[in-house]
């Protein structure tokens, strides 16, 4: 029986990112590979499934019932210490074979404990973006990185993009880093009821038509320019735009525009909205548009393309990987080539049943049970490496 053991901290105390893509796998792991043992080690003895908001309760009692999930956590003792040495002891008493980390991370206790460590890297946004880092946090995080990236003897890239950046900026070997996409969680999958959408539309106030925006507003997510490009087109052929995602400081900035602009009765800002909830938004959609300047990945693309709606998303980085040949490949910094994207799906249903046919189609390739199904080939392979 295969024991595999995950950094928990983000899967247990991470509504998203990191968080989202360390519960996927594991829960797929514990579905499709019920005799491979999951242990989850734990930061914080405060850490629990139960504060997530992305699980329902139901859940948290399907994932404290299954045999092959085990969460250790801390005993009563300094942090520190449970972080640099701890650890290694739960791997030794629960016969972990080989360990992953999920989020850029390996602690020192595993480094000691000499088993397989897999690390999986999402991307490398500080490079590009370091002024959202400050400073010593920049410097802290690269150098945490760049050891685990060391001692790690396989690397997953969450795309290509991805493990070209750690080539080029790493000098990383391309034979160390398998790219394995991301799945994308399994409610994305099931068609939501006419009853569903409707009581959805309901509960956040969503129109009978509108076009969607899922992600933060930071500036690298790039709200504004959707907002532009809305902006631009004519009032007859205009559709409101929903945007569900945490606001940042630079949620003024998209404010100010919206509200010198007039366009304060065409942006919706509904409230929070349930992870439960979140697939029948989708649905209920015409266009999902997805304008980042840069990702690793980018999961919402994916789950837009599996709930079934037309794409529209940058150009650049993992985006188009992400997206794939028939969503619409735009300029992220260009309103103008938005606003004509979007006009032409809307005015053409041909083209929308074709993108939202070939769009789902394309989704497969991030099929559940293919991507763990790599992975689980990955472990194998790293610990049969290791024993040589």
């Amino acid at each position: 029986m295969l024991t595999i053991g995950f950094e928990g901290k983000r899967l247990l105390s991470s509504s998203t990112g990191f968080g989202t893509y360390s519960r996927t796998l594991i829960r797929d792991i514990c579905k499709f590979y019920p005799e491979t043992r999951c242990v989850l080690i734990a930061h914080d003895k405060y850490d629990t499934l139960n504060k997530l908001p992305t699980f329902s309760s139901l859940e948290v009692e399907q994932v404290k019932r299954l045999d092959s999930l085990k969460v250790v956590y801390p005993p009563n003792t300094w942090h520190l210490h449970w972080k640099l040495l701890g650890a290694k002891r739960a791997l030794y008493d629960h016969g972990v074979d080989i360990y992953h980390g999920l989020a850029h991370q390996i602690p020192r206790s595993v480094r000691q404990k000499r088993i397989p460590i897999v690390l999986t890297v999402h991307d490398l946004i500080y490079r590009y973006y370091p002024e959202l880092f400050p400073g010593e946090d920049l410097n802290l995080y690269e150098s945490q990185l760049l050891n685990a990236c060391s001692i790690s003897n396989k690397i997953v890239a969450v795309s290509e993009s991805t493990k070209i950046d750690l080539v080029d900026l790493f000098s990383i070997s391309p034979q160390k880093i398998s790219v394995i996409y991301s799945a994308c969680d399994y409610r994305y999958h099931k068609i939501a009821t006419a009853e569903t959408i409707q009581r959805t539309r309901s509960t956040y106030g969503l129109p009978e038509r509108y076009l969607l925006y899922v992600g933060s507003m930071s500036e690298r997510k790039n709200l504004l320019s959707v907002v532009k490009a809305l902006n631009i087109i004519p009032r007859a052929d205009r559709l409101p735009l929903v945007v569900v995602g945490a606001t940042t400081s630079y949620s003024n900035v998209v404010g100010n525009y919206i509200k010198n602009n007039g366009l304060d009765d065409w942006i919706i800002f509904p409230k929070r909205v349930e992870t439960e909830d979140l697939p029948a938004v989708y649905q209920a959609a015409e266009i999902f548009l997805y304008t980042s300047l840069y990702e690793g990945f980018g999961m919402p693309i994916l789950e837009a393309l599996s709930s079934g709606i037309p794409v529209i998303t940058s150009n650049v980085s993992a985006m188009p990987e992400a997206a794939g040949p028939d969503s619409r490949l735009i300029d992220p910094e260009s309103p103008d080539e938005i606003a004509s994207s979007i006009i032409d799906i809307l005015s053409d249903d041909s083209l929308r049943r074709i993108m939202v046919k070939n769009g789902y189609s394309y989704s497969q390739k991030f099929n559940n049970k293919r991507v763990t199904e790599k992975m689980l080939q990955l472990y194998q392979a790293s610990i049969l490496n290791h024993k040589k």
